[in-house]
């Protein structure tokens, strides 16, 4: 069982958008013990399965608001209740539904980057590009410090 499920969402192919999923494909080639890593375009019901086997749920996203380039981490809160529809799902209703539909509620934390662009594109904007590595150390500590 993985200790830390990282999820990278975003949209690849639309600029900053693409900064979770970019994150998540370069993390899940290093050897990070215990921790298990997805890219994704979109959060969905089937994550939760996931998250419920975990400890703590890393969220790695783009900001839609901020200054670009801006890191921002918080900590998440099961949802107290959600929507029916599977594209309005948030990462506090990831984990309201590991803690429903599997018995277990990892902590959880949402670490953004503010964004340039949205526009169509497959590369990051100078600004996100160069809070990457600031980006991989907070998600790293997070790993070592077990989500405290």
């Amino acid at each position: 069982m993985a200790r830390v499920l990282i999820v990278g969402v975003g949209n690849p192919l639309r600029s900053d958008d693409g900064l979770g999923w970019h994150v998540a494909q370069e993390l899940s080639r290093e050897l990070l013990e215990n921790t298990r890593v997805i890219a994704t375009q979109q959060l969905t019901p089937e994550i939760s399965e996931m998250a419920s086997h975990a400890e703590v749920v890393l969220f790695v996203d783009a900001a839609q608001s901020g200054e670009p380039g801006t890191l921002k981490c918080n900590q998440v809160v099961p949802a107290s209740a959600y929507g029916r529809h599977s594209h309005d799902l948030s990462p506090a209703t990831v984990l309201k539904l590991a803690e429903e539909l599997y018995g277990r509620c990892p902590r959880g934390y949402v670490i953004t980057v503010a964004a340039q662009s949205f526009a169509d594109g497959d590369t990051l904007s100078p600004p996100v590009k160069a809070a990457l590595p600031g980006l991989k150390t907070r998600i790293r500590e997070l790993i070592d410090r077990g989500g405290e």
